[in-house]
């Protein structure tokens, strides 16, 4: 389903994750909003199809929600790949709230999918797996989880991930949508939750029916309140669990915040072949690099890389 609805303005509570507990309720969550200024730009940038649009957004806002449950440092990314009209889809969280993605589409099928709703992560990218990877940087280890492309949404198959690698009862809610205001461009927004049951304990003991409980709840969450620019996170997590006594921490500001520089770049080609470096020099003597996240281009001295 693709979402389309008309306010008034932009809310201040944008580009924002916050956790969240329930103080009548063994739960523990994370709530997302990103619009103007950490998902709009990123999906403008390549001018996707409305579906690849839509299962990149929700891409980055499972990386947020996922990346700022996570104790250890360090970059979550969210990657599926296969052989459908997405080749490849990919979603980072950096620490301090940064988010980049990107959609690599096989060829013709941006024209295929001009005219396409919301379509499920399968039939986008074909036969494949949904990647957790935690990545802590050099020399540290990589933590990486794996589950089947096999929901009807991206959001169904992360909560499989957390049931079946995880163990942990999770309910996810992920929604993507265009935002019309007046005669401005359309912008884009998403919105997400997730909520884990927390282990009983001889405090908490048997935590089943509570958890039933805050489920029942969270089924109720629309996607449309997700994306509303008029009711902020706080006040959707009130609606929902008012009677559960829920809790918003402070939240995270979000931001479009690319990783690529040059000098990590210039290392990277130091390493392809001498030869095949010189072919790609440029009329202008430089070698073009562009970055396929952000689309910055760079121009690199062939001296600096050996191929000169």
């Amino acid at each position: 389903m693709s979402l389309a609805t008309t306010t008034p303005a932009q809310s201040a509570s944008d580009d924002i994750v916050a956790a969240f507990s329930l103080d009548r309720a063994p739960v523990r969550g994370r709530t997302v909003r990103v619009g103007a200024g950490a998902l709009d730009p990123i999906l403008r940038r390549h001018d996707y199809p409305r579906p690849v649009a839509m299962l990149l957004g929700e891409a980055l806002t499972l990386a947020a929600l996922v990346g700022s449950l996570l104790k250890a440092e360090g970059r979550l990314v969210v990657q599926a790949q296969g052989e459908g009209p997405v080749a490849l889809l990919v979603a980072e969280y950096t620490p301090g709230g940064g988010l980049r993605g990107y959609a690599r589409m096989a060829e013709g099928a941006a024209d295929k999918l001009s005219q396409a709703k919301r379509m499920a992560p399968a039939t986008l990218l074909g036969a494949g797996n949904l990647v957790l990877t935690l990545d802590q940087g050099e020399n540290k280890t990589s933590y990486q989880g794996v589950v089947p492309l096999d929901g009807e949404t991206l959001a169904a198959c992360a909560e499989n991930y957390f049931r079946v690698s995880e163990q942990t009862d999770t309910c996810i809610r992920l929604a993507v949508g265009e935002v019309y205001a007046g005669d401005a461009p359309p912008l884009w927004r998403a919105g997400g939750m997730l909520m884990q049951r927390l282990a009983g304990d001889e405090a908490r003991g048997d935590t089943g029916e509570d958890w039933n409980r805050a489920s029942l709840l969270f089924a109720t969450l629309r996607d449309e309140e997700l994306i509303d620019p008029a009711l902020p996170a706080d006040r959707l997590l009130y609606r929902l669990f008012h009677e559960e006594g829920a809790r918003m921490d402070t939240p995270t500001p979000l931001e479009d915040r690319c990783t690529c520089d040059e000098e990590r770049l210039t290392n990277v080609m130091r390493q392809f072949p001498k030869e095949e470096l010189h072919d790609l020099i440029e009329p202008d003597g430089m070698l073009h690099a562009r970055c396929q996240f952000c689309s910055r281009q760079y121009l690199i001295d062939p001296k600096e890389v050996g191929a000169a």
